[in-house]
Order: C-alpha cells, then structure tokens, then sequence
C-alpha cells in the first residue's frame, strides 16, 4: 500500500518517529539517572497499535480510569508495568492493582479507607498538590483557580494523609508530583524536584521514587528538549543529595505528538462574498476537538497561479469547522491536505458527531503502509445499543 492508496480522511501513524521519540527519552534518562522508568500516558492517545508499540519499546502504561487499566492489562503489560493514577478509580480495581504489584498513586481520601480497611501494610504512592502558581506565576494551566488533584501540602491534607498511612503501617515509597502546566518551562520541573526533596526531609518518609508526570516538550529533535528537563531534575535533586532516587516520567504529547499526521481531500471549492472555501473530507473536529487552535503544519499541492486567500474547511455542517486559512494558488478537486503533528489529545477526543472515527494508518519503515484501525460504520455505531424494546 503506498500514500496514493489511502481512503481520506485518516490519520497516519509513523511508528519510527514514535519507537524513535521513545529511544531519544530513554537515552536522555540514561545519561542522568541510575533507576528510571519511561510510563506511556495513555490518555493522549491509545490507539491499541500504539500502546502494543510502547510497550514492545520498554515503556509501563500511565493510566487514569479503570478502563485504561483493564486496557493495559489487554495490551500485554505486566500488572507492575502499570502506573495507576487518577481520583476515581474504583475500590474493585484499585484493590486488584495494589496487591498485584502496580505503581498506585492514592489521589482521594476514599483510597486511604479502601486500604486501611482492607489491613494492607505495604507501600503506596501519593499524588501532592502545592502552589505551584504562588510560586512560578502565570506558568500554570489552571492559573488562581489552582489544581484539584493530590493532597495539598499548604492546608495541611498531605500531612494528614501521611499520618494516617503511617498509623496503618504503609509507607509512603514514591511522591507523584504531575502538575498541568502551561508554560512547558524548565523551572516548573526543577519546582517539581524542589518540593519533592522538601517534602521527604518534613514529613520524614522513606520515599525512594519520585514521579515527575508529563507535560514535557519534546519529539523530532533526537532528544534536545528532553535533555534540558532531566538535566536541570537531576541537578537540583543533587542540591538535596538526591540524584540516585529512581525517577518516573509519564509522556505523553511529546513522543506522540510528532508521530501523526492527518490527511485529507479537497471535495469542492467554492467563491462567495466572503471570499473563497476549500471543502474537505476531514474535520477540524479531529485535529482541533476543542476548536482552539489557531495553526497547524500543513502541506498541499503547489499549483500555478497567483496566491489568493483560501478558508480550509471541513465536512460538518458546523460554520465552526473551518480549520484555517491560507494564501496559495488556489486548490482544485481531488488535492490532498495533510495536517502533521497530531498525535496529541486528537484522536482520543475524536467526535461521532455526523460521521463516524476515521481510519487509521501505520507507516512500517520507509514505505509500507498497513490499516490498523478501520473507519467506523453504523454497525460500530449500534454495539451494545437497543433500539427494538
């Protein structure tokens, strides 16, 4: 199957970019830190042939549902290959998870119940919750509104969270510090490291594990930008004598991001009073679901001709769904538009609104193509629902 054969729209994965992005993090991580582990997030996209691809790549899966736990465990990783974050999990799996071995990070007051109750006495993980905004201002994405997960250290709710653990019997082996950030910057991870060390010397825990979460620039650049993040953790986990703990890392975006591209036919052009539109078979819905964005890496055919200004859109009967404009020759029936770096946040919030999920490519070295995930039709629309009673 070569690139000509592709039924549009559809994504493309690029599974050397994606092994490639993997490789590059790992290396880095490498270079810095004895003990580390590389948690694939599955959330940014879980596309099965990805996550089979994660995991055959030396990466655990980063969970935050039940689903995505029970997802894992289908994918072939190990129950100690699997982080298991988030506030809702449920008692049955949360239990199931503790005891056969996975990194669990506790994120509500009900999983310390579950587990007083149940008389464990092992180890858990903690997720915390600091001013991260108070102190870098303007770099996080929830900005005075403050983050909802983990336990605060500033009221009090951590310490009281650890105590209680350590009445129990359970210790407290790993400090999941994630926050979502705006700026991606540097500071916030050496923050992130900072409090870290902070915490273990008060609360006097024998933390050997320090998970750093996400939100990490990165991908195509053969590992630059994930040099300057592990660089700048281990330098100031060695301020507080801490560069040997074992550190994780749970990426998302920035090894997928760069590993999908979306493609798209024009189907009719038409001129108005307000100018010219291009109409495709795709959907900003697939590659702007929260139709914020207001760029993209695009590629088109280059005809002869003066540059006129065109308004690219999609196929939903939605005036929103126009993806962008541009200044080129104009388009003609049949021209392809492809949309690159995708991979993140697109496909797992892709929409049944109108049509159905597109297909799904995968590039296999320099030129085999292969479907790994069919378009939808009515029939995947109608599982599991009763429309006869």
């Amino acid at each position: 199957m070569t690139k000509m054969d592709f039924r549009t729209p559809c994504f493309v994965l690029d599974e050397n970019e994606f092994i490639n992005n993997i490789s590059n993090f790992k290396e880095v991580l490498n270079k810095y830190f004895k003990y580390y582990n590389v948690g694939y997030s599955f959330k940014t996209n879980s596309l099965p042939r990805l996550l089979r691809i994660a995991h055959e790549n030396g990466c655990f899966a980063e969970v935050v549902s039940d689903d995505e736990y029970l997802l894992a465990e289908k994918m072939g990783f190990k129950n100690n290959e699997i982080i298991f974050n988030g506030p809702v999990k449920s008692k049955d799996v949360f239990l199931r998870a503790v005891h056969s071995g996975s990194l669990v990070n506790i994120d509500s007051k009900r999983e310390i119940e579950w587990l007083c109750a149940d008389n464990y006495s092992g180890t858990i993980g903690i997720r915390v919750n600091f001013d991260l905004e108070f102190k870098l201002p303007g770099q996080t994405s929830t900005g005075n509104l403050g983050g909802r997960f983990g336990f605060c250290y500033e009221t009090g709710c951590l310490h009281e969270a650890i105590m209680k653990l350590k009445m129990h019997g359970i210790k407290v082996s790993r400090l999941h510090m994630h926050v979502s950030n705006a700026s991606k910057s540097v500071e916030i991870y050496e923050c992130l490291a900072e409090m870290a060390c902070e915490i273990m010397e008060k609360e006097n825990i024998p933390v050997n594990c320090i998970d750093f979460g996400g939100g990490f620039f990165g991908g195509g650049d053969k590992g630059e930008r994930y040099e300057r993040y592990i660089s700048k953790i281990q330098a100031k986990l060695k301020q507080f004598g801490k560069e040997n703990i074992e550190i994780i890392v749970e990426p998302g975006a920035s090894v997928v991001a760069t590993a999908f591209s979306y493609c798209t036919t024009v189907v009719d052009t038409k001129k108005t009073n307000y100018g010219q539109f291009v109409i495709t078979d795709g959907s900003r819905l697939h590659v702007d679901p929260f139709l914020v964005k207001s760029n993209y890496m695009v590629s088109f055919p280059i005809h002869e001709g003066h540059s006129i200004k065109q308004t690219i859109c999609g196929y939903t009967c939605m005036e929103k769904d126009r993806i962008m404009d541009i200044d080129a020759p104009a388009l003609n029936v049949g021209d392809g538009v492809t949309y690159s770096i995708v991979g993140s946040y697109t496909m797992c919030f892709n929409s049944l609104f109108i049509s159905y999920l597109p297909r799904v490519y995968s590039k296999l070295g320099n030129a085999k193509y292969i479907l790994v995930r069919d378009a939808w039709s009515v029939d995947e629309f109608l599982q599991k629902c009763r429309w006869d009673i």
